[in-house]
């Protein structure tokens, strides 16, 4: 399955997968013990778990509106066979390019690029190399939009951050930048949802009364939707925390839609109890 099509009011959405790859399972729980997470998705040998590479595609009036670009095909093997990245599609790009060809597009009607922030599994397939090792837009007469305060952190890394923050998925890029919660286009809205890193965004799409919102790594898998089931990779994990909190209690009270990055297996689905905690209803998954 490359992609699972959705209507939020009268606008056309389409979760476009764009690969996997795999991380340690103990740094996408954090503190939370094994024995629990491994229920929810299992480990390989190496003890790392399988994520997807999805992208939220939204066919806007003012043109197509692509929510990330996975991972890209810059890398070399190490890399790849490091992080079990598996998103090498035709022609020398990606499967995210194959998912929009699916659809009925190429990277050429893309108008616009929004970026939940620039690591490089949310923004490494802003560019691409040509094998060559010239390094184009992958979406050339895409409008690229990204937090200020994103960009500003991600050329400014320590130790901690860049391994994160590679700089070819970002230099050259003619960012448009915005501050703050920003209404980007009729419907489509910026929120500061910081904790992973300071300026993380997620990504509110409104039409007709419906709205879905491309969590991103606010809430990378729907098993991390319990509030302190935060990642290690967090920079500020108590302001995680709190930002799910507020985030939640507007998703719950409007009915959200929200659209997972990360989970292997499931796509979007709203909020609602589990025992003591929160959980997921109207679930969908990949077929």
């Amino acid at each position: 399955m490359t992609h699972t099509t959705f209507k939020v009011g009268r606008l056309t959405c389409h979760a476009l997968e764009g690969g996997m790859q795999r991380l340690d399972g103990g740094a996408m729980f954090g503190v939370v013990p094994k024995v629990l997470w491994e229920r929810r998705i299992p480990a390989d040998e190496r003890n790392r778990i399988p994520l997807a590479l999805r992208c939220l595609l939204v066919e806007h009036d003012d043109g197509l509106v692509l929510i990330d670009t996975g991972l890209g095909n810059k890398e070399n093997e190490k890399f790849r066979g490091i992080y079990g990245v598996d998103n090498a599609g035709q022609g020398g790009r990606t499967k995210l390019e194959d998912a929009l060809r699916e659809v009925g597009y190429a990277p050429e009607e893309v108008k616009w690029v929004i970026n939940t922030h620039l690591h490089f599994d949310h923004a490494g397939g802003d560019t691409y190399t040509d094998g060559g090792g010239k390094i184009s837009l992958a979406f050339p007469k895409a409008r690229y939009v990204v937090q200020k305060g994103e960009l500003d952190f991600a050329r400014n890394t320590n130790e901690r951050t860049a391994g994160s923050y590679i700089p070819h998925n970002f230099q050259g890029i003619p960012f448009q930048l915005i501050d703050g919660e920003t209404e980007i286009l009729p419907g489509i809205r910026g929120i500061p949802t910081p904790g992973h890193v300071p300026y993380h965004q997620s990504v509110l799409v409104t039409s007709g009364g419906e709205q879905a919102c491309f969590v991103a790594d606010l809430v990378p898998t729907s098993a991390h939707l319990p509030l302190p089931w935060i990642m290690g990779y967090d920079l500020q994990p108590l302001v995680t925390l709190e930002t799910r909190r507020r985030l939640y209690q507007r998703a719950a009270a409007e009915e959200w839609l929200l659209v997972f990055e990360h989970d292997p297996t499931v796509v979007s689905g709203r909020l609602g109890k589990e025992g003591k905690g929160v959980g997921l209803v109207d679930a969908v998954a990949l077929h």
